[in-house]
């Protein structure tokens, strides 16, 4: 039993998966406020917007806990990305509900900006999971290199 548990974080995910499912979650988060935000521009509401958000924490919380909590049973590659994705998906949300606040009474404008947001969240996120599956870590030297090799390949 101890066997199988040694490979696994939290007893169901896999340690050698744990950081793709992360970026897998924030991505989907990510692509999902981007149509959902394109969507609302034109005049189209469509009530999904928390099961993308959902993901967006699930993948938030499972990057703190990795980083934070599980630390010692990730490689050093791996705990550089988490700690990417901590920060990345920190700032974003903070800077999220900053001009939410302050752009409620214009939606066309929140809209706007919401997208504007998510592109550029998803450039970022995308980015350090190019990153991670070709083993390079990201440091604030190298992050616009890295961010031109993404875009190269997507």
């Amino acid at each position: 039993m101890s066997e199988l548990s040694d490979d696994k974080i939290m007893g169901f995910l896999p340690k050698s998966k744990y950081v793709m499912i992360t970026y897998y979650l924030l991505l989907a988060s990510c692509v999902g406020s981007l149509l959902l935000s394109l969507l609302a521009i034109v005049g189209v509401i469509v009530p999904l917007g928390p099961l993308f958000s959902l993901a967006g924490i699930i993948g938030l919380v499972l990057a703190l806990l990795g980083y934070f909590i599980f630390k010692a049973d990730f490689s050093s590659l791996d705990q550089s990305h988490l700690l990417y994705i901590c920060i990345i998906a920190g700032i974003f949300i903070l800077v999220g509900a900053i001009l939410g606040a302050s752009l409620v009474l214009v939606p066309t404008a929140l809209f706007l900006i919401t997208f504007l947001i998510a592109g550029a969240q998803a450039i970022l996120i995308y980015t350090g999971y190019n990153s991670w599956k070709h083993s390079r870590t990201i440091t604030k030297e190298n992050i616009e290199g890295e961010i031109r090799l993404a875009l190269k390949r997507g």
